[in-house]
């Protein structure tokens, strides 16, 4: 099996990520690149050379579209790099519009939402559940989402899983 790489922008995202891979039986390594930059996540590439054949890059898009010059910049370090597919996926807003479209069966579109994170709070109180943003209620939250029902609510969600699944082999 091939190793994986993915990279996020935090520890709640990197909670989130590496039980959909445990609960896909896809082996990856997660690393956080904190901020927005572009070179941060082209240095983690480069110092990975030769340790990964696949990478997945997990970028929020809180507003607007995604940032291309992220995507020409991996793009670049890739060409350079032997044996290494690399993947930029747009999270739509954020991780919480993922975990929206999989719990939620009220919410049609989450990546819509304005603000998934309080409407992730929401839902929970609602639920008498108590909402921590924090890397161990976004492993249980991970273990709660309904894969299929994600992936018919969330374009996003739909692409992440299909550059995981495609890390399989």
């Amino acid at each position: 099996m091939s190793r994986t790489l993915m990279i996020v922008e935090g520890p709640t995202d990197e909670a989130f990520v590496e039980v959909m891979a445990e609960r896909l039986r896809v082996a990856c390594e997660t690393y956080i690149a904190r901020g927005n930059k572009p070179e941060k996540v082209t240095r983690l590439l480069r110092a990975s050379a030769g340790a990964f054949s696949k990478a997945i890059i997990l970028k929020d898009l809180h507003r607007g579209d995604l940032d291309r010059s992220l995507i020409s910049k991996v793009a670049k370090v890739v060409s350079q790099l032997e044996g290494l597919k690399a993947y930029v996926v747009q999270v739509k807003r954020s991780i919480e519009s993922w975990i929206l479209a999989g719990l939620s069966a009220d919410i049609d579109n989450p990546e819509d939402l304005p603000d998934p994170e309080e409407e992730l709070r929401r839902l929970m109180r609602k639920e008498g559940k108590y909402y921590l943003k924090s890397p161990e209620v976004y492993k249980r939250l991970a273990q709660e989402v309904d894969v299929e029902r994600a992936r018919a609510k969330s374009k996003t969600f739909e692409d992440f899983l299909k550059h995981l699944k495609d890390c399989e082999g």
